[in-house]
């Protein structure tokens, strides 16, 4: 298995509703060994960690990129990616696996890691949701041994 990671900015400023995810095909089971998430914006926030049992319409998913540049491109099958924008909302579980409040103070932020990894149920995906109140801008890292 191999490392695979992405960062991406989410301006998401509405309470429940996904502020990016990493989702997943049919062929590959990864797990999420590292989410990073920080506010660009003084706003305090609260965000969970969750999973989603539909995907939604997710509108700008990129693929994660190898740590090391001999390990093969993301695709088809294959493909592992993340996206910050949703024309339709993914349905999120109610249960948390993490979740963070964080003060209004640009660049605060969480580096959640799970040493044995969070498996992402096929086709299917983890979410960070914005709980409460409206970031405007927030950075997610995400790293997953693919």
């Amino acid at each position: 298995m191999a490392l695979y990671r992405l960062s991406q900015t989410s301006t998401v400023v509405t309470s429940g509703n996904a502020a990016a995810d990493i989702a997943c095909s049919t062929g590959v089971r990864p797990k999420l060994m590292e989410w990073d998430l920080f506010l660009g914006a003084a706003t305090a926030s609260t965000f969970s960690l969750r999973r989603t049992s539909a995907l939604g319409t997710r509108t700008t998913p990129t693929a994660l990129v190898a740590e090391d540049p001999g390990d093969p491109a993301l695709t088809g099958i294959n493909l592992v990616d993340m996206a910050v924008a949703f024309s339709v909302e993914p349905t999120e579980a109610t249960a948390k696996l993490t979740s963070i409040s964080l003060p209004a103070t640009i660049g605060t932020g969480v580096i959640w890691t799970f040493p044995r990894g969070i498996t992402i149920a096929n086709s299917l995906s983890l979410a960070i949701i914005l709980d409460a109140t409206s970031a405007a801008s927030h950075q997610h890292t995400c790293v997953a041994d693919i």
